[in-house]
């Protein structure tokens, strides 16, 4: 295992200042790497990167497949005020794309809540999990990454895209990675102070559908209707026949469009 300590300049001093890097070849799911860490006291900005994970998830308990060395796989631990919780998926989303762009000339969008995608294939996302056990001032947060980089081909039926398939050289993981806490870390800082105000207004400019008909499929049932934005907690509004509903949580695909998973 590698390990190193950096601290990142121009940030605050909320969610995590500086991290400590702990990279390894492989493991079941960094998620699990930082979450264990969480419990035993490890300080915000607690971070593994993995070359490849045997169990790595994403949302809804799905796994994240990628072959050894293809993607840049992370989770990091931050500390957040208990009620700027539900935004810590859109600053992360946010965060991802921004590094991306950063290194990569292409037209990368947000698809409610953390996906990224080129197109109409998901090059990008994240998980988000609230750690309970973890001592210490705020609420844990293990916040998920796994960038697709030079991934070959996908399963039938997974419509994803790897950046070497929109960039002549794509980053290292280590490259990314360094491009991307530093924004992960000034949008945290922003939704702990100002709260969801200024990075409802990034998303917008970056989202994928919006003004779109979506069908909305989370635990209350099933919601089609007019993707109309998101509101002060993240919840994704969206007008249907019985006026403006809003979702917290699920899956959300754009009508006439193969699910992106």
């Amino acid at each position: 295992m590698n390990e190193k300590s950096v601290a990142l300049e121009g940030v605050g001093r909320l969610a995590f200042a500086a991290f400590q890097l702990h990279s390894v070849a492989s493991t079941t799911s960094t998620q699990d790497v930082v979450r264990t860490a969480a419990r035993a006291g490890a300080a915000p900005g607690f971070c593994c990167l993995a070359a490849s994970q045997s169990a790595g998830r994403g949302r809804q308990d799905r796994r994240w497949l990628a072959p050894p060395g293809s993607g840049l796989l992370f989770s990091i631990l931050a500390r957040m005020r208990h009620d700027r919780i539900s935004g810590v998926p859109i600053a992360a989303g946010l965060a991802t794309r921004a590094a991306i762009v950063s290194i990569a000339d292409c037209d990368a969008r947000v698809k409610w809540p953390n996906d990224i995608l080129v197109g109409h294939r998901k090059l990008a996302g994240t998980i988000c999990e609230v750690e309970p056990a973890a001592p210490g001032e705020g609420t844990a947060v293990v916040i998920g990454t796994g960038v697709n980089l030079t991934v070959p081909s996908f399963p039938p039926g997974v419509a994803g895209i790897s950046l070497h398939e929109v960039m002549a050289s794509p980053p290292s993981a280590r490259r990314l990675l360094a491009a991307l806490l530093p924004e992960l870390a000034s949008r945290l800082d922003a939704l702990e102070t100002t709260g969801m105000a200024p990075l409802r207004d990034e998303w917008m400019l970056h989202a994928y559908g919006i003004g779109a008909t979506v069908t909305a499929t989370s635990a209350a049932g099933v919601v089609t209707g007019v993707a109309e934005g998101i509101d002060d907690d993240g919840a994704l509004l969206i007008r249907g026949d019985r006026g403006t509903v809003r979702v917290l949580a699920g899956d959300v695909h754009l009508a006439g469009r193969e699910p992106t998973v």
